[in-house]
């Protein structure tokens, strides 16, 4: 297998969109590179959230009960 070359890229949200639904985990960031590569097959391409919020950030935001 070749080794794949790398983007790091940094996403900055307004806590609205947060509080709105919007997390962006590895599956997410996965769905939004397949969307622009289409045709490429799960071993042509990977994705990573390297930092991200705090989870009981993201969950204080959307409203879920018992945030500690």
């Amino acid at each position: 297998m070749k080794t794949k070359l790398k983007w790091v890229v940094e996403f900055y949200v307004d806590p609205t969109w947060v509080a709105d639904g919007f997390d962006l985990t590895n599956e997410r960031a996965f769905d939004m590179l397949a969307g622009d590569l289409a045709w490429a097959t799960d071993a042509e391409l990977d994705a990573k959230v390297i930092e991200r919020p705090d989870q009981r950030l993201i969950d204080k935001l959307q409203g879920v009960v018992n945030v500690t």
